[in-house]
């Protein structure tokens, strides 16, 4: 069975491992995410030389944020990792190895990871919404990855959602829920609950509540735009906070007020593969190249 190497490279930690071509993980680890394109280079061709000294390797995939051209390499932005913007990916990468990579954006990859192993298996169309520090999208249409024309569909946090426009990255991420109970409870950021904490806490605190249900609202108006957009089959929620089952409570509430509901609504389900869906999406895309290869 061949083997490959998923990373998910992120704004703190470059997650990685050894993945089968079922989408099993062999192996996983993680290293702090680096400061510069040098020591990124290292650390990442150390790693990909380890797992070969252990493994027979096919093939590599990469999860990375940004807008990312998977055919071309081209990285106009790279989220967190600055000193890739702008960068071609595969010319970094083939200086490092000789197998065969591909990159792609972060939530893209995440939706195909679901979409391989997880809550989007039974589905040909789906959105997946990622709700993290900002809001992460990708979205399969007949099964596979639609990217747009310039490589950036899914870029859902820049849809108007707060009552002054703000866009979901503002106020509809985990990163705007976390602020918006913060100013709630009057605290500093020292003193924040974790969001556990919080979603237990707001039963008896009325400005805690009011705070996190005007969220809720928030992210409820950018994911019946998206709904209305795309018509997908259903909705995927990824991220930490999509474990939280008050939040599909306080969404259909929400959602259950806007014109034409009834018509539009399809289910909104958590993603199940965590923070393992970009490796595995990745493993996908690496696969796929594979299989065109030898046809």
């Amino acid at each position: 069975m061949r083997l490959f190497i998923g990373f998910d490279v992120g704004g703190t930690h470059i997650k990685h491992g050894v993945i089968d071509e079922d989408g099993n993980e062999l192996t996983t680890d993680q290293f702090d995410t680096p400061d510069d394109e040098d020591t990124f280079k290292q650390q990442w061709r150390e790693v990909v030389e380890a797992y070969q000294q252990e493994h027979e390797i096919a093939a590599i995939g990469v999860s990375i944020p940004g807008h990312i051209n998977t055919h071309t390499g081209d990285a106009a932005r790279a989220g967190a990792l600055e000193y890739l913007d702008n960068v071609n990916l595969y010319a970094l990468f083939s200086e490092l190895t000789d197998l065969p990579t591909v990159v792609d954006n972060d939530a893209s990859c995440a939706a195909l990871g679901e979409r391989w192993c997880g809550a989007g298996r039974e589905y040909e169309n789906f959105v997946c919404i990622t709700v993290g520090t900002g809001i992460g999208g990708g979205i399969v249409v007949e099964g596979d990855l639609w990217r747009g024309a310039h490589h950036r569909a899914g870029e859902f946090g820049v849809i108007p959602v707060g009552n002054h426009g703000e866009g979901m990255h503002v106020v509809a991420s985990a990163k705007g829920l976390m602020e918006a109970c913060r100013r709630a409870l009057a605290v500093s950021e020292e003193e924040m609950p974790t969001g556990e904490e919080l979603f237990v806490r707001m039963e008896n605190d009325l400005h805690l509540r009011e705070a996190v249900e005007q969220w809720a609202l928030f992210l409820a108006r950018g994911i019946y735009s998206v709904i209305s957009m795309f018509d997908p089959q259903v909705v995927l929620i990824g991220g930490g906070i999509s474990e939280q089952e008050k939040i599909y409570r306080l969404l259909d509430k929400h959602l259950q007020t806007f014109e034409e509901w009834d018509a539009l609504q399809v289910p909104i389900l958590p993603c199940q593969l965590g923070n393992q869906a970009g490796r595995l999406g990745a493993v996908w895309l690496a696969k796929q190249k594979l299989a065109r290869e030898k046809a």
